[in-house]
Formats: structure tokens, C-alpha cells, sequence
């Protein structure tokens, strides 16, 4: 959590998996928020940051993150600290497990 002043600028949330492929882990910020009044400010830089050593001293030697199509402000932000886009590299699919189809 970043915070100033008792007030909560923002959080990241980060999940850690290991490769079954690999020796070593990888890291995925599942969560990333900053108040509004925070944004601009450093704030997202100092969360992810704080991510990427929290998962390179549990082990991961990658981090990932996703964002929705439509968040192309988010997408220029992670690009901005070396997240390159894997757009066409790379699907994800999904399927709800309530789903039986």
C-alpha cells in the first residue's frame, strides 16, 4: 500500500506461481490501483516497483500483468516501464466452471 498522511494512495496485489516448465517462479500483478488525486504522481511507479521486488525475492525471475482492451491509458503505463505488449503473441482464453457447456 502506498499512503501519505494516513490517506491510501493506492495498492498492488501480486500473485506468485512457479513454472512447471523452469526452475523459478513468475509474478503477476493481479491488482493495481491509485486514487485519483494520487495519479501522476509516482505513485503506480512505486507500487510496481515495490511489486517486482517483492517477486524477485520470492523467486521469480518474470513479471507479468494484464489489462482490458479498452484501458489504453493502463497499457501506455506498463509499456512506459518495460512491459512490451504481447498482443498477437500471445491468447488467453477462459471458460467459467458453472458453465456446462
Amino acid at each position: 500500500m502506498a499512503e501519505a498522511d494516513g490517506d491510501l494512495l493506492g495498492l498492488v496485489a501480486v500473485h506468485i506461481c512457479p513454472f512447471f516448465e523452469r526452475a523459478g517462479s513468475w509474478g503477476r500483478i493481479v491488482a493495481l490501483v491509485v486514487s485519483d488525486q494520487a495519479r501522476g504522481q509516482g505513485v503506480g511507479t512505486a507500487l510496481v516497483a515495490v511489486a517486482e521486488t517483492f517477486a524477485t525475492s520470492h523467486g521469480c525471475v518474470r513479471m507479468e500483468v494484464t489489462s482490458a482492451d479498452r484501458r489504453q491509458a493502463a497499457h501506455e503505463f506498463y509499456r512506459h516501464r518495460g512491459y512490451p505488449d504481447q498482443a498477437g503473441k500471445s491468447s488467453r482464453f477462459l471458460r467459467d466452471l458453472n458453465d456446462p457447456t
